[in-house]
């Protein structure tokens, strides 16, 4: 390899890690702060919370690693036509293509594996660790998030709760608004209060108070006062359910679920299984496609000066429109999965009609060029 293809490489890498930390780290952040409120109101440790939100790093890198990709190819062959270090290649006979298309193919292959094992492997690894820190939470959530001193609190449609002090699980003077019945609202009074949850039991203690039940029926109101009284919080958890979606599911499960049925006896969820697998791996094929998409405009830009604002354009539109078009055709593999054939057949279209473009050039201008010369 020579010393320039190593150069060319060396200089993508690094822009490209660079690039890709930037935007991952303000993705990332951007949902730390959307997902502020798991510290705020469901009053998980700060360690929980930095382990809920790393994981949601593979999936962002999903859609920074192309961009970056593409961008990053972009800037830094037109930095160095706009230096002049192709000039002597070029001079010397040698084409853009020639020169630029290998680097470029070594980096994008080395970042397609990369990209390969973060959408099979680790991107469902990392949306199922949230899905059970989730569980995690919200199994806790509704002790944690109704202990806030002095608000009125609605951790559900029906319930609203106020209380004024709180030392861990016990609570000084409390009031439980319950909607659950709507034909008999009821009102809970308590001097003290303790929470008491498990695996198989979540309630909260009440002591010395009262409820009082309202019947709308006939507008009257009931009294009971206690000593003790258990009132149980399950009915107004956020029970999660055993199922988890196509994209929590990991490639092998998938594999394992599908590898005896035809197309024809999937039912919906395992329809959208398939496509999940098979997006998986068709996306990555995406980013060979637009990571040599900058070449071409280095094949039509010869001088240094030329100016580079118009082709940039209408290559990076046509970069946009293919990431489109890849969204757009994994979206409709869930309506018809027969489509799983056309699916893996448009990157390997695309990509050789590049290819073809790169080392051929375009033949309707090349046809142009000749018709006006003769």
């Amino acid at each position: 390899m020579s010393r320039f293809n190593i150069y060319i490489i060396k200089e993508i890498l690094l822009s490209f890690f660079l690039l890709v930390t930037l935007l991952t780290g303000i993705l990332w952040l951007g949902q730390g702060l959307r997902h502020i409120d798991l510290l705020t109101n469901d009053n998980i440790s700060f360690v929980s919370y930095l382990s809920y939100i790393i994981m949601l790093i593979p999936k962002i890198t999903t859609l920074t690693i192309p961009v970056s990709l593409f961008l990053t190819i972009l800037m830094t062959l037109n930095r160095i036509r706009t230096d002049s270090e192709l000039v002597i290649l070029w001079a010397s006979g040698e084409s853009s293509s020639s020169i630029l298309l290998k680097p470029i193919l070594l980096v994008t292959l080395s970042i397609f594996f990369v990209y390969l094992l973060i959408t099979i492997s680790i991107t469902p690894y990392s949306l199922n660790e949230i899905r059970q820190k989730i569980i995690e939470i919200r199994s806790s959530g509704i002790n944690s998030s109704i202990l806030q001193e002095r608000k009125f609190i609605s951790p559900t449609d029906t319930l609203t709760i106020f209380i004024q002090e709180r030392n861990g699980n016990e609570i000084d003077n409390l009031l439980i608004h319950d909607l659950k019945n709507k034909n008999k609202p009821q009102t809970y009074i308590a001097q003290k209060g303790e929470f008491i949850s498990n695996e198989n039991i979540k309630l909260l203690r009440l002591y010395n108070g009262s409820i009082q039940i309202f019947n709308k029926a006939d507008q009257r109101i009931s009294e009971i006062e206690y000593d003790t009284y258990d009132l149980d919080l399950s009915p107004y958890s956020k029970v999660e359910s055993n199922h988890r979606y196509s994209d929590e599911l990991f490639t092998k499960e998938i594999y394992y679920n599908l590898k005896d049925k035809a197309l024809n006896e999937l039912n919906i969820y395992e329809k959208e299984q398939f496509a999940e697998i098979n997006n998986r791996i068709i996306s990555p094929l995406y980013i060979i496609c637009i990571s040599i998409l900058p070449i071409l405009v280095m094949n039509y830009l010869k001088s240094p000066n030329s100016s580079s604002v118009f082709p940039i354009s209408i290559i990076s539109f046509i970069a946009l429109s293919i990431k489109i078009l890849e969204i757009l055709m994994g979206n409709l593999l869930i309506e018809n999965n027969y489509l799983v054939y056309l699916n893996y057949l448009i990157p390997f279209v695309l990509l050789f009609f590049f290819l073809f473009i790169i080392n051929f050039g375009n033949p309707i201008l090349k046809l142009r060029k000749h018709v006006l010369k003769s």
